[in-house]
């Protein structure tokens, strides 16, 4: 049988990878003189791998010699213990397990090739043999030179050899004997001949004849051509396989090539470890006879030293007579030495001369040879460069490969888990249907329909409207346009139908299944026109905040931005700590002590911001402390891939966006810094990207589904809180008219040929919203927000998401109401958006807060409406989520209310709002929780203010509905002045001119109430409290408050709505 290539390659690198870790588990438990030989044979070892899948077999004896110098210096061979020779005696088992192995294999590709050969020879002497019919035998087998005798076939050179045989039978037998050894013809032999001779088929013509002759011939033809074809195919895919299999031949004798090469290469190595440790061994007992020899050397020379001692004395007074006499001689030999002394100096004088020339030429020489050797160090500085960077790039490719293999993996298993979840999904479906054809279910809409998207999209086939999930289908069939239209195409007459006849026939015949969407073509060209169009916006507007963050930046050069904070020096050292090693680091990861250190940095500077002292904030800011971070946070924009590692760890880069929400947190200049210099858009650029990396671009079909959940991890989390933080700060500390913020501090006389502060900071956000709409942040966000279909109860994660992402989203509207409509009232028509951040949100509806705060409260599906009731009691985090939703909502409506009617009023979303508004009432009269109960009623009230439609759906639904819980709220905030304020306004917003609601309204308390509110407001419309609630603790404008009725319900009608609540209605 044959030999799998890639199994046993894969046999291969296995084997090597035991040997590897064998070495190294065996080697650690040696002893301490023995520490350094398994780092030398794991270097082999790597080498040995490294060889075999890149380097040449030329480098083998490089590799080898390399190994060998560093064994010679490193090594101690007599530390070789016995688990070194265990180690080498596995590998090389191994290593003749790996060369058997290979032998097999190479004898299996041999006999594979050989039959493989055999095939293609039969098949190419396998000929091509048709036949036409019984008609043309004759003229087929002359053809192909046969003839057929007797049923037998036979050619041409046997009739004549049996002719030939039988011709001296011939001549010797007479003529009638031959007719007598012919057999008798039987009876009716002659009418039967006659009858088949004188059929008709028989009477053709010559030319029909012909003519069926050209057809059975064309298809004989068209046979031996469909049979010539598959004859070819078959040898083109039999010689394919055969160069596989001498492909695999060769690589396989190749690797047998290259194990022999490394068994040499270590047979090598061993030996040379042997001789090593004999010479060591050697040189270890000469030593000893060294230090014997040295013994005795020494107390020889002990000896000599005494007796050397007594012949100096002796010698000395020798040496002082000899002295006296060599006085005189010196005397008489000085004056002879003066003459000898002038003539000694003018010959020195010239041999200076000439080794200075010499010298001269030496340094000459000395700068030439340097500066060769300058040359070929870099030469061979420039080598091994290039050899580190080729070994690198192996690295990252062998390290890409098994990414792209996890990967790949993780696709697959992620593909399976949703085929099992669509499985799973259209089972429920089936039985839900099957309920609620038989049980009626589909009559009541009390309980709460699920939210997620049918995996097979329905139509309402009578009024042609797309339904996309359970709560839309029962929003659709409830509306009052279905339902006029069902009763308009009944064929029932003379009675009008009920609405349970109504939905039962709506769901029965009209609400069909769409079998294949006939989605427009043209849409995803005109979705990524607009999208290309909003990116040249979005660079239009950068380089116009970019130009202005320039003037700003060279003005507050000019300016000495002083602080007395009392870690003003320590915040500047941390801030250059920060830069530094930011220069340091080269483009590569970041090492382990870099990153404990960038760690340690940013602790210490988390420590001094978390006291909260705006001194601090400030003086970090000046010291570059936010121009550091951004440097650091730049490191994400590279990654464009979900798997691909940062240079920084993740939490680090956490650590440094906490340090950014510190720095900016409750500091007015720091805000207002960011804004004017532009770093906003930093985070905004940087949150998109991470947003881009997780969040695909999709088509409103399926937006949400392909979401990666590392979304909701810290980093995104973390840009977003900062950017709320930011946005928050500056809606509290928003220039009024000709005022100036706290940065930047401009005199009077540089202000004269400038704008005010105020219409400079309204232009710089409404640049930074028009920026963040056309980028598709809103985008973006909307996909996060559909994706979440199920509770955060124990997901505390992505709970911080959703709140941070909503509080995002309420202080993007809060500013462009401050900057865009800081002088009109709700109530007033003419509404200007100039940044678009109303039309994003009313194509996304709402960005799918609405969806996804639905989806958060009942995850849960109430399965069976009659015994079961939705769940009114939540966790912290569900409270905290739709608390910073709920001011979003509230923030959206005062700043465009008829679109936000419109969006939450909707087939759909109106049903999805009227079960939060009444779950989450249900919460707030369980568990007291003042600020979430204040958001929900001031969101019913701008929900049906002066809108019919909507006002019934406060009224709709299972009882006690939303109307009724509100008017059964605690006694208190029928009596408190200041929870008055809160209540009786979105009372009369969803009473007004609705009989049914006044109705309802008058059996929990009496009207009069609201009437005499009203008149409490048009004799005093100037009173407030001064402890009145305000969403999110911000106000709408300097003189406007969510609270007074003119900002809850049009004050133009304030009369007529106090002529209406007094009205008695007649029952």
């Amino acid at each position: 049988p044959r030999w799998p290539k890639k199994s046993f390659i894969s046999l291969n690198i296995y084997a090597l990878d035991d040997v590897k870790n064998s070495d190294s588990s065996t080697l650690q438990d040696s002893s301490v003189r023995t520490s350094e030989i398994p780092a030398v044979h794991i270097d082999t070892e790597c080498v040995s791998i490294t060889q075999q899948a890149d380097t040449p077999p030329l480098r083998a004896n490089d590799i080898f010699l390399a190994e060998k110098a560093g064994i010679e210096s490193e090594m101690d061979p007599s530390d070789i213990s016995n688990s070194m020779a265990e180690v080498l005696a596995k590998k090389e088992e191994l290593a003749d397990r790996l060369e058997k192995a290979n032998e097999e294999a190479i004898a299996s590709a041999i006999a594979e090739e050989e039959q493989l050969t055999r095939e293609i020879e039969a098949e190419e002497n396998n000929d091509i043999n048709i036949e036409t019919d019984n008609d043309s035998d004759f003229s087929a087998s002359m053809g192909s030179g046969s003839v057929s005798f007797c049923g037998m076939s036979m050619d041409w050179n046997d009739v004549l050899a049996d002719y030939e045989a039988r011709e001296t039978w011939r001549q010797s037998t007479s003529w009638g004997d031959i007719v007598e050894e012919e057999p008798a013809r039987p009876p009716g032999h002659g009418i039967h001949m006659h009858e088949k001779l004188s059929s008709p088929s028989r009477k053709r013509t010559i030319a029909e004849s012909k003519k069926k002759h050209e057809e059975k011939q064309m298809k004989a033809q068209q046979l031996r051509e469909k049979l010539r074809e598959e004859k070819t195919l078959k040898l083109q895919k039999l010689l394919e396989r055969e160069k596989d299999v001498r492909k695999w031949k060769e690589e396989l004798l190749d690797q047998r090539r290259r194990m022999m090469e490394e068994k040499l290469l270590h047979a090598e190595f061993k030996r040379e470890v042997q001789l090593q440790a004999i010479v060591k061994k050697a040189q270890e007992e000469e030593a000893k006879v060294n230090e014997i020899a040295f013994i005795n050397t020494l107390e020889a020379q002990n000896k000599r030293h005494d007796v050397l001692s007594k012949l100096k004395e002796y010698e000395q007074r020798l040496n002082e007579l000899q002295e006296e006499r060599q006085r005189r001689q010196e005397e008489k030999q000085a004056r002879d030495e003066a003459v000898q002394e002038r003539k000694r100096a003018l010959e020195a004088e010239r041999q200076a001369r000439v080794e200075e020339l010499l010298m001269r030429r030496k340094e000459q020489e000395a700068r030439i040879e340097q500066q060769r050797q300058e040359k070929e160090k870099a030469r061979e500085d420039a080598a091994r460069e290039r050899a580190r960077d080729r070994e690198e790039r192996l690295a990252a490719l062998t390290a890409a490969q098994q990414e792209a293999m996890e990967e790949l993996q993780k696709k697959i298993q992620l593909k399976h888990d949703e085929s099992i979840r669509r499985h799973m999904e259209q089972i429920e479906q089936r039985k839900e249907k099957a309920a609620e054809l038989s049980s009626g279910r589909h009559a009541n809409t009390d309980y709460a329909p699920k939210l997620t998207p049918y995996e097979r999209k329905k139509q309402c086939s009578l009024c042609n409207v797309l339904i996309s999930s359970e709560v839309y289908l029962f929003s659709h069939i409830k509306g009052k346009k279905h339902q006029q239209a069902v009763r308009e195409n009944s064929s029932i007459q003379g009675r009008e139908l009920s609405d349970e006849e109504v939905e039962h026939l709506s769901l029965k015949k009209y609400i069909i299944d769409i079998v294949v969407e006939s989605a427009a073509l043209p849409e995803p060209l005109k979705d990524g026109e607009e999208r290309q169009k909003n990116k040249k916006k979005a660079k239009k507007i950068k380089a116009r905040m970019n130009s202005r963050a320039k003037e700003y930046e060279s003005l507050m050069e000019t300016k000495n931005c002083g602080s007395d904070s009392p870690y003003k020096a320590k915040l500047q050292r941390l801030a250059k700590d920060l830069l530094k090693q930011l220069q340091v680091q080269d483009s590569g990861s970041w090492a382990n002590n870099k990153v404990s250190a960038l760690d340690r940095t940013l602790g210490e500077i988390t420590r001094v911001l978390e006291k909260k002292n705006v001194a601090d904030q400030i003086a970090f800011q000046v010291a570059g402390g936010l121009t550091a971070l951004e440097h650091i946070l730049q490191v994400v924009v590279p990654t464009t891939n979900v798997n691909t590692a940062s240079r920084i760890p993740p939490k680090s880069l956490c650590n440094a966006i906490n340090v950014y929400n510190l720095t900016c947190s409750n500091c007015s200049e720091n805000c207002t810094d960011v804004l004017f210099s532009n770093k906003i858009t930093f985070l905004m650029d940087l949150l998109i990207h991470q947003l881009t990396v997780y969040v695909p671009d999709e088509n409103n079909a399926i937006l949400g589904r392909n979401t990666n959940k590392q979304v909701f991890e810290g980093l995104t989390t973390g840009l977003l809180k900062v950017s709320a933080v930011v946005f928050s700060c500056l809606i509290a500390n928003r220039p009024e008219g000709n005022s100036q913020p706290a940065t930047p501090k401009i005199s009077t006389q540089e202000m004269k040929n400038k704008p005010s502060q105020g219409d400079a900071f309204n232009s710089r956000v409404q640049d930074l919203i028009s920026y963040v709409v056309n980028i598709g942040l809103i985008n973006k966000l909307h996909g996060c927000f559909l994706s979440v279909q199920g509770p955060v109860d124990e997901n505390p994660k992505m709970a911080t998401f959703l709140q941070q992402a909503t509080e995002l989203l309420h202080g993007m509207c809060m500013l462009c109401f401050a900057v865009t409509r800081r002088s009109y009232s709700i109530f007033d028509n003419n509404r200007q958006d100039p940044t678009g951040l109303t039309s994003a949100l009313q194509a996304t509806d709402l960005a799918g807060v609405l969806h996804m705060l639905y989806c958060v409260l009942f995850h849960g599906t109430i399965s069976d409406p009659s015994t079961a009731s939705p769940k009114e009691s939540y966790t912290q985090n569900t409270v905290q989520v739709a608390i910073q939703s709920l001011q979003f909502f509230n923030s959206f409506a005062a700043l465009d209310l008829p679109a936000f009617q419109s969006i939450v009023g909707a087939e759909g979303l109106s049903l999805a709002f009227r079960h939060i508004a009444s779950s989450l009432l249900g919460h707030c009269s369980q568990v007291s929780c003042e600020s979430l109960l204040h958001e929900v009623i001031v969101c019913v009230g701008y929900f049906t203010v002066n809108h019919p439609d909507n006002q019934v759906i406060v009224q709709s639904g299972r009882h006690p509905t939303v109307l009724q819980k509100l008017c059964q709220l605690p006694f208190q905030y029928f009596s408190d002045p200041r929870l008055i304020k809160v209540l009786f306004p979105s009372l009369i917003a969803a009473c007004y001119n609705n009989r049914q609601n006044k109705i309802i309204l008058e059996q929990e308390m009496s009207c009069v109430l609201l009437a005499t509110f009203i008149q409490d407001f048009v004799q005093t419309p100037g009173q407030a409290d001064n402890q009145s609630y305000q969403p999110g603790g911000k106000s709408l404008g300097s003189t406007q408050d969510y609270l007074e009725l003119a900002n809850r319900f049009p004050q133009e009608t304030w009369e007529e709505a106090r002529q209406f609540f007094l009205k008695k209605e007649k029952k």
